[in-house]
């Protein structure tokens, strides 16, 4: 960067030309032309025999600099800036430019003239180093120097007429400090670019400086093996461990083992005998590749014997028949030389204590044990203590015989749709195993007894196929194990509840793998009682453009979310799907990406509920809506029974009421609905005469225990399309900031008059005098609101016929108008907000 002062003397001046010349050149190198033209807008011209595209004029800097790229050793000399202004006088600047040119790598080389980074060999402690550093080139000519790790050890070195810098170094009497040391030779000749260096990392070979026989034990028993170990340090490459009775090697009876830290293990499987009291046992260290390294550590051999312990139960109880209550004991026969001056006693591997309070009793040679449990099954053991060692008797499992247990303590929560069969499984703990299982439902506070036809048992577990079919079937299953020391007090309990849609996902939090992507992971809520799989929907924002649909088909929840648009905002919305519908979404905002800047997304925090409390609260929920539905059901009703030839009802239509014709009609016992088409030509004789009653339609269950029927409408058992597990992203989830009551969308018309306009349009009544389903035919006002979807029509109640005028019977007056399709809407789903 090369600085030129452009800035006038007076405010009222102004540049007009910049040029740049190098000494010794009559004609300019770069021009910064601003004559006839804006600042900002000056032509520039650099000389492709100089500078060429590698020179570039930067005026937005105080002072101005001529940016040259990639320096060559030709572009050094001086300089010299002319910048003439309007007013002001030339300004000239000059420059002395110097190009540095750093040194080549240093080469390090041993005595023998060879590359020691190649050809790696190792020192001996106590050895010499001698190595020469070679630097070639440099202008000017390069400072070599030895360093020591970070300490300067030699700065000698000579410049040879070759152009070749040279440092010998010789460092003397290395040692344990410098195994894995970094001797650098440094070349450098400016403080305006790193130096240059070469590293040699220093291997040398060690002696060991300790062994030790880590076993030594004051006496050791006659004809039992032993595992003796030995551990040297120090050494470098490992010490080779020797084992000596005496004079005499041991062979082929040892193992050994490297360790970290220079470190070395040696284990000695060694068996004495009566002959080895006395004798010298020595292990010894040493490293082959250092004379006169060996190191020695001895252990004088004392034999003795510990103590022999057997452990029987007592001779006058029964093993096999032992149960809840009895009193048991055990007997330890201890041989020792010398004497015990211990003894304890152990169940499990943990030491037992005297303890009357739990009936557990010690003495010299005896264990008693009142009144046992289940605890108090397992294995016990008897352990005698001289100074010799300790000596463990051999185990005694005692068996005591209780009632059946539940396996798994807790409470198990199951969801269940109706018609759908669970596979309850009853597991006890027992001893001897449960023979027999009895299973009971209650519902309401009456217990009933399941028939056996429904399950299978096995030794330890049965098996229920339970299949709920009405609402009544949803409760508490109970089971109770028997075996031959009685019946379970306390039963395993299976809760039974509706299948519902899945609980939000909890927990949620986001982060970034990198700058263009996402990782999001969830906790899973309650699955309503069903398999269930989840669902991401990733929204560009403010576009309200869906940028990624991903699903998962079961836990864990983890989406990885990649090629995302820098600068862009994004909106996550996460569902948690099984077969009855979505849950509440988990919605989390303002994920923004700038630049290459990485982002840590917030987290979302729900409350954890346990699946009981979520289970009760559902069924009060239904409740709750049940009891809800029917007082607006009975309101609706008499509310339209009141007001069906209203005039303000058909004010508010903007149609007209001309005429109102009432039919009375009789229906049979079993019929639901009843269709018709009425004119007033005709009359009410027509329905006497072919009133089209449709049979009753067969009692069926509901198929979605989470839906409650009303009145208006009846569902389909099944859809004849599949309801598709994972949908496209929700409308009203992704534009809820952007909606408003205009884009809600007008009420489907069921009839309408071309043209819009309201005019003579006749308006009929049915009314039958038992009760039946009903349809209203008018204009939906447009401001008018409703429960249906977003731009959706409410459906039609099933079984009710349209009272259109439009028929083959209606007067000429009628017939003038033409009217539109009928739309009809039909809904397999009553939505959450209308009720």
């Amino acid at each position: 960067m090369l600085p030129c002062d452009i800035t006038p003397m007076e405010r009222d001046d102004a540049v007009y030309m910049v040029l740049w010349f190098k000494e010794g050149d009559g004609e300019p190198l770069y021009s910064f032309d601003v004559r006839g033209r804006q600042f900002g807008q000056a032509k520039l011209w650099s000389s492709p025999t100089a500078f060429g595209a590698r020179a570039f004029f930067r005026t937005a800097s105080h002072p101005a600099q001529l940016l040259v790229d990639d320096i060559k050793l030709s572009d050094e000399g001086m300089y010299r800036c002319r910048v003439d202004f309007r007013n002001s006088p030339t300004r000239n600047l000059k420059i002395n430019f110097t190009v540095i040119e750093p040194p080549d790598r240093p080469i390090i080389k041993d005595a023998r003239r060879r590359d020691p980074t190649k050809l790696i060999e190792p020192y001996n402690e106590g050895s010499d180093v001698t190595l020469v550093c070679e630097v070639s080139g440099g202008r000017p000519r390069p400072n070599v120097t030895w360093y020591l790790d970070n300490t300067v050890i030699d700065e000698s070195f000579e410049h040879r007429p070759d152009g070749v810098t040279v440092n010998h170094l010789s460092y003397p009497n290395i040692g344990r400090q410098h195994l894995n040391a970094r001797l650098v030779c440094v070349a450098t000749n400016t403080n305006l670019t790193p130096p240059n260096n070469k590293v040699v990392i220093l291997d040398v070979n060690l002696k060991p400086v300790a062994v030790h026989i880590l076993t030594k034990e004051r006496v050791v028993s006659a004809d039992r093996r032993y595992d003796v170990e030995c551990k040297s340090s120090g050494s470098r490459p490992d010490a080779v461990i020797t084992w000596w009775k005496g004079t005499r090697q041991l062979k082929r009876m040892s193992k050994n083992f490297s360790e970290a830290g220079n470190q070395s293990l040696s284990v000695l499987t060694f068996t004495p005998t009566v002959d080895d009291d006395g004798k010298i046992l020595t292990c010894r260290a040493e490293n082959p590749f250092i004379a006169d390294s060996a190191l020695e550590d001895s252990w004088r051999l004392v034999v003795h014997y510990m103590p022999v312990v057997t452990l029987k139960m007592g001779s006058s109880l029964n093993p096999d028949d032992i149960k809840e209550g009895d009193d048991v004991y055990f007997e330890c026969d201890i041989r020792s030389n010398p004497r015990p001056y211990k003894m304890s006693w152990y169940h499990n591997g943990n030491e037992l204590h005297h303890n009357t309070s739990y009936g557990i009793i010690l003495s010299d040679h005896s264990l008693v044990l009142q009144s046992v449990t289940r605890n108090s099954a397992g294995d016990y053991t008897c352990l005698a203590a001289n100074v010799e060692g300790k000596g463990t008797s051999n185990p005694v499992t005692l068996r005591v015989r209780y009632a059946p247990i539940c396996a798994v303590e807790h409470e198990e929560l199951l969801g269940a749709l109706k018609h759908e069969t669970l596979t309850l499984k009853c597991e006890v703990d027992a001893s001897p195993p449960a023979e027999r299982f009895q299973w009971t439902f209650n519902s309401s506070g009456e217990q009933t007894v399941l028939p056996s036809r429904l399950q299978t048992s096995e030794t330890g577990y049965s098996r229920l196929n339970y299949t709920p079919t009405s609402d009544l079937d949803y409760g508490t299953i109970s089971c109770w194990g028997m075996n031959a020391i009685g019946v379970q007090r306390t039963p395993c309990v299976f809760q039974i509840i509706a299948a519902g849609r899945p609980f939000p996902l909890q927990n949620c939090t986001v982060s970034n793998q990198s700058s263009d992507s996402l990782h999001v992971e969830c906790v899973e809520g309650f699955d309503g009682g069903l398999p269930q799989g989840f669902l991401l929907e990733l929204v560009e924002m403010p576009a309200l453009r869906l940028a990624r649909n991903l699903s998962l088909p079961h836990p864990p929840i983890s989406f990885d979310i990649d090629n995302l648009e820098p600068g862009s905002s994004y909106r996550i919305i996460l569902f948690a799907v099984n077969a009855k519908g979505r849950s509440e979404p988990t919605i989390i905002d303002d994920i923004n990406f700038k630049g290459v800047a990485k982002f840590t997304g917030p987290s979302s925090v729900s409350v954890q509920l346990s699946p009981v409390l979520a289970g009760l609260a559902l069924i009060a929920a239904i409740l709750f809506t049940v009891v809800f539905c029917v007082i607006i059901a009975l309101y609706r009703r008499n509310y339209s029974k009141n007001t069906a030839v209203d005039s303000k009802s058909a004010k508010h239509l903007q149609l007209p009421v001309t005429q109102t014709v009432d039919c009375q009609i009789e229906l049979p016992p079993h019929a639901r609905t009843a269709s018709a088409t009425v004119t007033p030509l005709v009359g009410c004789e027509s329905l006497h005469s072919n009133p089209q009653i449709p049979a009753e339609p067969p009692d069926v269950d509901d198929t979605d225990p989470d839906v409650i029927p009303n009145q208006y409408e009846r569902r389909p058992l099944k859809n004849s399309m599949q309801n598709p597990l994972f949908r496209s992203p929700s409308t009203r989830l992704i534009q809820r900031d952007s909606l408003d009551e205009d884009r809600l969308g007008d009420g489907a018309s069921l009839v309408s008059v071309n043209g819009g306009s309201s005019t003579d349009v006749q308006h009929y009544t049915f009314k039958p005098s038992k009760q039946i389903s009903y349809a209203t035919l008018g204009r939906v006002n447009k401001n008018s609101t409703s429960c249906s979807p977003m731009g959706q029509a409410l459906p039609l109640p099933l079984g009710v016929g349209l009272l259109s005028p439009n028929q083959s019977h209606v007067t000429s007056s009628l017939n003038e108008y033409r009217f539109r399709p009928e739309v009809v809407t039909t809904s397999n789903r009553i939505q959450e907000s209308c009720i």
